[in-house]
Order: C-alpha cells, then sequence, then structure tokens
C-alpha cells in the first residue's frame, strides 16, 4: 500500500451503504490528473464515519480530497491501451464545502468567545 493524498473531483456520485453491523461505507470514483496532465481514475472506499459524512452530499463534478492507502493497478481500454488506476482506501475526505462549514463553525466560536 502507499499513502496518498489526492485532489480531484467525484465521477458519476457517491453511493452509501450499509455494512453487516449496519454502520454506512461510501464508495465513489475520484478523477484526477497525473504529472503529466494524464487522466487518472481512483476508485475510492472509506469506512471512516467523518470520511463518509464528508463526502456523502457530492455529486459529479464536485472537488474533494482525500487521504488514505492506494494500490496501482492497470487494465486495457476497449481499444487495448493500457492504463492505470488506482483503488483508494480513504481515512479522511474534505471538499469545498466541508471546510467552509469547519470555517463557519470556528468563526462563530471565535466570536463567542469574544463576546463571552
Amino acid at each position: 500500500m502507499i499513502d496518498v493524498l489526492i485532489q480531484g473531483r467525484i465521477r458519476g456520485g457517491v453511493t452509501i451503504k450499509p455494512n453487516q453491523q449496519g454502520k454506512d461505507y461510501a464508495i465513489f470514483r475520484l478523477s484526477t490528473t497525473d504529472k503529466n496532465g494524464e487522466p487518472l481514475l481512483c476508485g475510492c472506499i472509506t469506512f471512516d464515519a467523518a470520511a463518509v459524512e464528508a463526502v456523502q452530499r457530492l455529486g459529479n463534478g464536485d472537488p474533494v480530497a482525500v487521504s488514505g492507502e492506494a494500490s496501482i493497478h492497470s487494465w486495457r481500454d476497449r481499444n487495448g491501451v493500457e492504463r492505470l488506476g488506482m483503488d483508494v482506501t480513504v481515512h479522511q475526505a474534505m471538499s469545498p464545502h466541508h471546510a467552509g462549514r469547519k470555517r463557519t463553525g470556528r468563526m462563530q466560536q471565535e466570536a463567542d468567545d469574544r463576546a463571552g
């Protein structure tokens, strides 16, 4: 496994499912590019409750950053061209929506501290 921090966009939406114990997990695809600008599609899964909460409201094309453990694999497209992909077990996720909500909460707490 490789430790990764990836920024990209959700492709195709996020699927939330319960596991056998009833705890939610999320599955989604993340589209990003490598250093040469070549597209890279990452298959992501997270069992972390905070990460599930961070991605559950995201839809196709929404930006997100994830960190976790990855493994690289190759496959051939329908034209026979070899492509690379990555599977990521996400430990943390953050979107601009999530960051804005945290920032708003922090600013409110600071205002309350000054007033009180």
